[in-house]
């Protein structure tokens, strides 16, 4: 199994817009409806697959049909394993995906802070008029 079903996991537990999108994902790709069932936890017929903050991936020992249980032991979804872990796998891609968004804007804020340093200097040896610095960091401060 992928490790990164943990960081589902979490990101299941956080409660926040990544958790609605991460659920309308489920719904998409498992064809069995869910009605939140609490559950004994699966301490008798269920194998942990991933687990995190309470929430857990399980797969039945006997039917071998998976679910993903909450941090109460509430049944959140369940199908078949194959199709649970082409959930999670999408899953895993949005969680990337945010993480690549985050990193690229970071990134994209860092780039625009060496330009206006760069503008700054060029501004100190008076290779541009002030007038021209106002303007280009004006431009620059409206991106980030």
């Amino acid at each position: 199994m992928n490790k990164n079903y943990e960081q589902v996991l979490k990101a299941l537990g956080e409660n926040s817009s990544k958790t609605t999108e991460l659920l309308e994902i489920l719904d998409a790709e498992l064809s069995l409806p869910n009605i939140p069932t609490p559950t004994l936890g699966g301490e008798v017929f269920w194998n942990n697959i991933a687990e995190y903050g309470g929430w857990k991936l399980q797969q039945n020992m006997f039917t071998h049909h998976a679910r993903i249980l909450n941090s109460d032991n509430v049944r959140i979804a369940w199908g078949t394993i194959n199709g649970m872990i082409k959930a999670m796998d999408r899953m895993v891609a949005q969680l990337n995906k945010y993480d690549y968004q985050r990193n690229d804007e970071s990134g994209n804020k860092v780039a625009l802070m060496d330009e206006l340093k760069k503008l700054k200097e060029l501004l100190d040896i008076g290779a541009i008029t002030q007038s021209e610095f106002d303007g280009k960091k004006e431009k620059i401060m409206k991106k980030l």
